[in-house]
């Protein structure tokens, strides 16, 4: 359906622009705006709209073992959600959905679970108008040089 939307719109860049910051940037980085949570995105538009939809709507699809969640139980029942990103000696190194870094010493983990899923939510495309997310789609297929269909 939001192929089908994306195909019959006429998509303003500009504006997508604007919804990658409020949606997107809290994670994912393109053109030097955003964080680098997620992944980056220069030359995402090579991808295509339909490949750029999936990714969006289904984010479990085609995605990356970097990026997959782990959920880190402490010993003290407390749980932490988020992509590791290395140690420093005795201490976990993860980012959470809000690009906040955790510092886990690694004698309070408990349990550290790969769980196969993003730290992107699954109906997160979803909840974007679909004027906005066509927009979207724009905005991300200038990235690289894909076009429109």
């Amino acid at each position: 359906q939001r192929l089908a939307a994306f195909q019959a719109a006429t998509p303003d860049a500009t504006r997508g622009r604007q919804v990658f910051a409020t949606h997107c940037a809290s994670c994912h980085a393109i053109g030097g705006q955003g964080a680098l949570v997620g992944p980056q995105l220069e030359g995402v538009g090579t991808r295509g709209a339909a490949r750029l939809i999936e990714d969006i709507v289904d984010p479990n699809r085609n995605l990356d073992s970097n990026f997959y969640v782990r959920l880190i139980t402490k010993k003290d029942g407390t749980v932490v959600a988020g992509l590791e990103r290395g140690s420093l000696g005795e201490v976990l190194l993860c980012v959470d959905a809000t690009g906040k870094e955790q510092r886990i010493p690694k004698s309070e983990i408990a349990k550290n679970e790969l769980t196969g899923l993003s730290l992107m939510p699954a109906a997160f495309g979803h909840s974007i108008p679909e004027a906005d997310f066509n927009d979207l789609i724009g905005f991300l297929l200038g990235h690289g040089g894909g076009k429109a269909p």
